[in-house]
């Protein structure tokens, strides 16, 4: 058959293509080959929407300048980047200005192979802009060739957590930030189809850059990955490691003459603020930046020019934009269904607390569902939290425990309304308290937490450092880590459950006979072309035994060639029994009688209604538990799957409960029991973030419908929505509201 060689059996059933590329089709053109490319790409083309729904569409295209585009100028910086060859031969590594024009997918595409860039800018003169352009045209491509790696955008900032290793940080950032399964995740980082945008270098704290810095380096290094790095240019110079890239260019500030042709484009009532950005200094030095001329736009619109506020002081005038900013949005049309909810000062007090949380934890993207009970600096909430926590896992925990425990005892009299609640206090008081503290090294820490508390004041000590902040028992808050079920559509009942379970069905009854039967008929065959021989029927034993010599010799053919394509003699004796055993079946099929082939379908019809049944079982699992790349992500997305887990956990554990106490068997009060204690550890990390809302709103920290609040602030323009996640339009901003003194 030669280099191109195909060899079949049957119709359908066995197929070899090429040496070294087999694909083994089963009845009904069953091919694993297929089924896996077309869900590889459906998985990247999900990555590839929600990357271009979170950061192109709900950012790039709603910034605030994107109505009049600024063309930002570029110069390359080979001073910033580490060049290998700089001791050997003398490089020229002073700043080198690029042509008007030139866009940053074009000194990108001129790195080639290895390709990686690193961004630099002054706050806010469009590092995360230009990044996000460059992400935009690489999509672009990855959405026509499936071969180009998939642009994806990460921050920094998260990486400072547990400072791994890059590979490693990839995985979670996917799953955490993008909903990828760590699987899927895991495969795209070690295969290298990723290549990663990384904005904000500079927002890791900075006794942990260096580090980063060097990690990024060795993460290059072992794996040659594409890389994009953004990073505020002062903050990176003030470094002693540089990155070992390819590439750097640096974002210009903008000169009095763009800033003029801006402001005469915008086109609005804007003609005070352009009289005084001309004659005053400080103003034009604040205006080079392109967010704080559009912050400028925004709030100065229709203001005559004595009424501009004129200072000195740069720092002074940069916090009287933005407060100038805050006051002219709270003024702006409400573009969302419903009145204003909210008063100025409960929406700076909410935002104050949300800026001061993200730039303690180093986050740039809020997502609600990841706040954590560390966001809680005063004891007496810690306490409030866990108290509450306790008291949920109590009730949930107990009435699970109480309805399994009577599972296994029920009493033969009647039980009242009072025992029963007894019972759920007597157990969920244990269990409530266990799942509360998660470790003995938990409780065992509640138990001496008074005990420190009063030796130190007696004897006026000071307390262990890991008393003085937290109450012990603080752990995060992981919606993502526990088991997951997803209620089943129904097209994926009809296509996963059903067709694929009667396709499995099908070919165990294909298979249950030629494996079990033909064992036994085969020799039955070649006895009886002997006795039509002993008997005189010659040529009625001549053809059985030619057919059947016929069939080995094919067989033979076939399994060598089997053998040749995949490389290997290790199983041929068992590839030509399945040969043999298939072809001799078809022959049965095709040459046997209405008679034998009616008694195949009798004795392959048990053992089919049995894989149909096990195989719907299994497939239904698959389907509950099936991990996938959600096409679009929402606000409180971890919560509602969680929520959804937890229902369908209770649903399943109440389903067995009943046939538990219906049919007192073993095996059956056994399921009920697993499934009661998947049922806790799914309502656990649920009521965890309840409790830290509740305890966060009575707190005054955040409004009760947190997302409705969330979205008000992003339609003020002080917030931009990110997938299922929330960013403040500048890190600048989001530092003023930090800062900011609040009074009634």
């Amino acid at each position: 058959m030669g280099g191109g060689q195909q060899a079949a059996i049957g119709d359908r059933n066995v197929q070899v293509q090429g040496k070294g590329n087999w694909v083994w089709n089963f009845f009904f053109g069953w091919g694993g080959k297929s089924l896996t490319r077309h869900e590889e790409y459906r998985k990247r083309q999900a990555l590839l929407n929600n990357v271009n729904k979170c950061w192109v569409k709900d950012v790039l295209e709603k910034s605030l300048y994107n109505q009049v585009m600024i063309e930002l100028g570029l110069e390359e910086r080979p001073d910033a980047i580490t060049n290998p060859w700089s001791a050997i031969i003398e490089t020229n590594d002073s700043p080198q200005p690029l042509p008007d024009g030139t866009k940053i997918i074009d000194i990108f595409d001129q790195i080639g192979i290895g390709r990686t860039l690193l961004i630099l800018g002054e706050p806010g003169s469009g590092k995360t802009t230009t990044l996000l352009e460059l992400t935009r045209d690489l999509i672009a491509r990855a959405e026509q060739d499936i071969n180009r790696l998939i642009p994806v955008v990460f921050n920094l900032s998260s990486w400072a957590n547990k400072r791994q290793k890059i590979e490693d940080w990839l995985v979670e950032e996917l799953n955490s930030k993008y909903s990828v399964p760590k699987k899927i995740g895991q495969a795209w980082v070690t295969q290298q189809q990723l290549l990663p945008l990384l904005d904000g270098l500079d927002e890791v704290k900075a006794e942990y850059r260096d580090d980063c810095i060097a990690t990024l380096n060795q993460f290059k290094q072992d794996n040659g990955s594409e890389l994009v790095v953004c990073s505020r240019i002062k903050d990176y110079e003030a470094l002693s490691n540089r990155l070992n890239f390819q590439s750097a260019v640096y974002i210009k500030l903008l000169t009095l003459e763009q800033i003029c042709h801006y402001l005469d484009s915008v086109g609005t009532d804007l003609a005070g603020l352009r009289k005084l950005i001309v004659e005053d200094t400080v103003l034009q030095e604040l205006a080079q930046s392109p967010l704080m001329l559009n912050i400028m736009t925004l709030a100065y619109q229709g203001v005559a020019v004595e009424d501009l506020p004129k200072t000195e002081m740069a720092e002074e005038r940069r916090k009287q934009l933005f407060d100038d900013y805050i006051e002219k949005m709270f003024h702006r049309p409400n573009r969302s269904k419903g009145e204003q909810r909210y008063s100025k000062f409960q929406t700076k007090h909410w935002l104050s607390w949300l800026a001061q949380r993200m730039l303690q934890e180093s986050q740039t993207v809020f997502f609600i569902e990841g706040m954590q009970p560390r966001y809680l600096k005063n004891k007496f909430r810690q306490w409030q939290y866990w108290v509450l926590l306790v008291i949920m896992n109590l009730v949930a925990a107990g009435t699970i425990a109480t309805i399994v425990i009577l599972q296994w005892f029920l009493p033969e009299h009647s039980i009242s309304w009072s025992s029963i609640s007894n019972r759920i206090l007597l157990f969920g008081s244990w269990f409530g308290f266990i799942l509360s503290t998660e470790s003995k090294a938990d409780a065992s820490r509640l138990i001496m937490y008074p005990i420190v508390q009063v030796f130190c004041f007696l004897f006026r000590k000071k307390l262990p450092r890991e008393f003085q902040d937290n109450i012990p028992i603080l752990h995060d808050i992981d919606l993502s880590s526990r088991f997951r079920l997803k209620a089943p559509s129904l097209r994926d009942l009809k296509d996963k459950v059903l067709q694929h379970s009667l396709g499995h069905a099908l070919l165990m009854s294909e298979w249950m006979w030629k494996i079990l039967l033909l064992p036994i008929i085969i020799p039955i065959h070649i006895l009886f072309g002997e006795l039509a021989y002993a008997i005189g029927m010659q040529r009625l034993g001549s053809n059985s035994k030619k057919y059947f010599k016929f069939l080995i010799k094919r067989s033979i053919a076939v399994s060598n060639e089997i053998n040749e394509s995949i490389d290997s003699n290790q199983n041929s004796n068992y590839i030509l029994l399945f040969v043999i055993l298939y072809q001799y079946g078809d022959m049965i099929k095709i040459k046997g009688g209405l008679l034998i082939k009616l008694s195949l379908k009798i004795l392959t019809f048990i053992p089919g209604l049995m894989s149909f049944i096990f195989s719907v079982f299994i497939s239904l699992f698959n389907v509950l538990t099936a991990e996938k790349i959600e096409d679009s992500l929402a606000p409180n997305y971890r919560v509602k799957e969680a929520s959804k887990t937890a229902f369908l956990s209770s649903i399943l554990f109440c389903l067995s409960s009943i046939i538990a106490f219906q049919r007192p068997a073993t095996y059956y009060r056994f399921i009920s029991c697993i499934l009661g204690f998947l049922a806790c550890l799914s309502y656990l990390p649920l009521l965890k973030h309840l409790s830290l809302r509740l305890v966060l709103w009575h707190s005054g920290a955040i409004p009760w419908n947190y997302a409705h609040f969330l979205d008000y602030a992003a339609d003020r323009i002080f917030l931009q929505k990110v997938g299922g996640g929330y960013i403040f339009i500048h890190r600048m901003l989001m530092e003023h509201f930090a800062q900011m003194e609040l009074e009634r």
